[in-house]
C-alpha cells in the first residue's frame, strides 16, 4: 500500500507511504493519487486535505528504478509517463477541497510539483529542496508551469536552470512554502490550520478555490496543448543523448560528459 489514509475531525490526512525509497514517485503511487483524489472529490467525509510522507520526509521525486528504466523505453512509452504527471498535477490544482501539504523535511523535482498544486505548504527551515533535472540532462517540464504559478517566472527561471538546492527558509522566501514551523512543532500546527480550515463552509471554499484557479489561469494557462508541449519536451529529453548520459552518470556517481557540439 503505497498510501495510508486517516479520517479525524473532517479532515483527510494522506501519507506516502514508501519510507524504504523516501517516499519516492512510482507509477503505482500516481495511479492511488489520481484514483482518490477523483473518488473523493465530492465526498462528504472530509474537508481538507493534508498530505504528508512516511517518516517526515515529503517525497524525493520520481522513484530511481523507474527513472533508469525511461531511458530505455521509447518515446512514446516515455510520453505515456509524462502525461501521468500531467494529470496528477492537474487532479491536485482543479481539487475542489483545501490542501495542506506537510513538507517536514523537503521534497525533490517532482515531488515540489505537488507542492506548487497545493493550496499551502508547510515546512521546517532546514528541510531541503531542489529541482535536479538539467543536472541529469532533462527537462523539469511537466512541474514547470505550476512552479512558474506559485513562485513567478524569474523565481522559476533561478530554480529550474540553476538546479541548486534550497532550505526551507529559502522556499518561504520563495513563496513555494506559506508557512515555516520547527520540526517539533509541525505536526501541530498543520492539525490546528486544517481544523481551522474545515470548519469554513464548503460551498464558500470551493467557490473560493475556482476563482483563485480562474484568476492563475489568466496568469499561466495550463490548457491541454500546454500540458502537451510539456509531456512531449520531457520525452525528448529522457530519449536525447544528453538525457541518457546524465542519468547513466548519475548511476555510476560521476560527472556527466555532455554532448556540447550543439553549441
Amino acid at each position: 500500500m503505497t498510501l495510508i489514509k486517516k479520517f479525524a475531525e473532517n479532515i483527510c490526512y494522506l501519507e506516502l507511504n514508501r519510507p524504504d525509497k523516501r517516499n519516492a514517485l512510482n507509477r503505482n503511487m500516481i495511479l492511488e493519487l489520481i484514483a482518490f483524489l477523483q473518488d473523493t472529490a465530492k465526498s462528504m467525509q472530509y474537508k481538507t486535505l493534508v498530505l504528508s510522507g512516511k517518516d517526515g520526509f515529503f517525497s524525493s521525486g520520481a522513484d530511481l528504478d523507474w527513472m533508469r528504466k525511461a531511458t530505455e523505453q521509447s518515446y512514446e512509452e516515455n510520453l505515456e509517463d509524462a502525461r501521468l504527471f500531467n494529470q496528477l498535477y492537474h487532479e491536485l490544482e482543479k481539487f475542489p477541497k483545501p490542501i495542506i501539504v506537510r513538507a517536514d523535511k523537503g521534497a525533490y523535482g517532482g515531488a515540489i510539483g505537488i507542492l506548487a498544486c497545493a493550496d499551502i505548504t508547510i515546512t521546517s527551515p532546514d528541510a531541503l529542496f531542489a529541482f535536479s533535472e538539467v543536472g541529469l540532462g532533462l527537462v523539469p517540464a511537466t512541474v514547470a508551469p505550476y512552479v512558474v504559478k506559485k513562485t513567478g517566472l524569474a523565481t522559476a527561471r533561478y530554480l529550474l536552470l540553476s538546479g541548486i538546492p534550497f532550505n526551507g527558509e529559502d522556499a518561504y522566501r520563495f513563496n513555494m512554502v506559506q508557512q515555516i514551523f520547527p520540526a517539533t512543532h509541525i505536526a501541530v500546527k498543520t492539525r490546528e490550520l486544517a481544523v481551522k480550515l474545515a470548519r469554513n463552509s464548503p460551498e464558500a471554499v470551493q467557490q473560493t478555490k475556482f476563482l483563485l484557479n480562474r484568476l492563475g489561469d489568466s496568469l499561466v494557462s495550463v490548457d491541454k496543448n500546454m500540458q502537451e508541449l510539456c509531456a512531449e519536451l520531457i520525452s525528448k529529453a529522457r530519449i536525447s543523448a544528453d538525457g541518457q548520459e546524465g542519468v547513466k552518470a548519475f548511476f555510476e556517481k560521476r560527472k556527466p560528459n555532455w554532448n556540447d557540439k550543439k553549441f
